[in-house]
């Protein structure tokens, strides 16, 4: 039985808790498109590390939001809905900020590393010349603001949904910790 505040009560906390986690997501994308300068590029493996925490801050959220908003239990369907609902809200976030970056910050150095990076293993691998593997990369540079962030947007949510019932699993209770140690 779907209960409307229950519903409520997670979508809140799901979007304070997206708002953190598309913070974190901010920073890391910034990091990344400022590590392309070669004095900077440490900046890249802090972006990285970045990315990779997100299931562990996603995970740190839902059990404070299990914890000290549901008295220590959640299901594993609604720790579900709450962790999509945390990736839904942050991706909104982070588009935003992607289209923003995309349609006003100099992209000059990302493309050039994009050109240079990915023109030859295109040639290698597609077993393209190297006339059609740069009308190819030519086509991607040409990609407007709202592509970029919209292309970075349907991954973002595809992680979401990969994640999601993981991150659930592994924070789901039935019974809370304090009744646990009562019964001990």
């Amino acid at each position: 039985m779907i209960n409307v505040q229950n519903l409520v009560q997670t979508r809140a906390f799901a979007r304070q808790d997206g708002a953190i986690l598309g913070l974190v997501w901010i920073v890391s994308f910034a990091f990344t498109m400022l590590a392309v300068k070669p004095d900077q590029s440490f900046l890249g493996l802090i972006g990285n590390l970045l990315l990779i925490s997100t299931p562990f801050v996603v995970g740190k959220r839902l059990k404070s939001f299990r914890d000290y908003a549901l008295e220590g239990t959640i299901s594993f369907r609604r720790g579900t809905f709450y962790c999509m609902q945390t990736f839904f809200n942050a991706t909104l976030l982070l588009t935003v900020v992607q289209f923003l970056w995309f349609s006003f910050m100099d992209m000059g150095p990302f493309m050039a590393l994009l050109e240079s990076t990915y023109q030859p293993v295109m040639q290698e691998v597609y077993h393209l010349s190297e006339a059609e593997a740069k009308a190819t990369i030519d086509t991607i540079l040409s990609m407007k603001p709202l592509a970029w962030a919209s292309m970075f947007m349907i991954t973002d949510l595809i992680a979401g949904v990969v994640l999601s019932p993981v991150i659930a699993a592994i924070m789901a209770r039935r019974v809370s910790i304090k009744n646990i140690n009562n019964q001990l």
